[in-house]
């Protein structure tokens, strides 16, 4: 009889080992290296005076690599790069102000909303390259500051995830005029962990 009641005993934990080993599995979903392409649509703006003007909208594309380690069962820190080609033109007949492309790197921290769901904030800098072009004359700069993100990542296998993320850059003062350069830009991404 003794031997019956500890075979229950040990036949009712079994759901529960089960279970608490799936969540662990669960939790492992955002850890790990992590490669990822991405699309979004972005407004590099310039303001001052109480003013914000459009340099211009238009799609960006690009990569990103990061590494994020599991510091707890909920939260993830790694770093992250990033870099995306910009459609951004700006004409006033033969002068053409165009944003080439923009590098991002720094720090990201992740918090696990349930098994397949994590929020996710990015801190670091940015580096936003323009070329302006006057007749048969063209010249380029890159300006650098500072970048945040804020993203939603949903874990669609065990390898396999999209996110959804906001951007904003600061780059400071636009060569001396007084104005401030930004960069919004709304993005997508689907990428692997290895």
């Amino acid at each position: 009889m003794k031997k019956l009641l500890v075979a229950a005993a040990a036949l009712s934990c079994l759901p529960g080992v089960a279970f608490a080993q799936e969540e662990e599995s669960a939790g492992n979903l955002f850890d790990g290296a992590r490669i990822e392409a991405r699309l979004g649509y972005e407004t590099p703006t310039v303001s001052g005076d109480g003013d914000i003007y459009k340099i211009g909208s238009a799609v960006s594309y690009g990569a990103e690599i990061g590494f994020d380690l599991a510091v707890s069962n909920k939260v993830t820190v790694g770093p992250f790069v990033n870099y995306e080609f910009s459609g951004v033109e700006l004409c006033d007949g033969p002068d053409c102000l165009k944003v080439k492309g923009n590098l991002a790197a720094g720090g990201r921290v992740g918090v696990e909303l349930s098994p397949t769901t994590a929020l996710y904030g990015k801190l670091g800098y940015a580096s936003l390259t323009i070329e302006a072009t006057s007749g048969a004359t063209t010249a380029s700069d890159s300006k650098g500051g500072v970048y945040g993100a804020l993203g939603v990542e949903i874990a669609v296998s065990k390898n396999a995830y999209i996110n959804v993320e906001g951007a904003y850059a600061d780059f400071g003062d636009f060569y001396g005029t007084g104005f401030n350069l930004q960069r919004r830009q709304a993005s997508v991404g689907f990428g692997f962990r290895f």
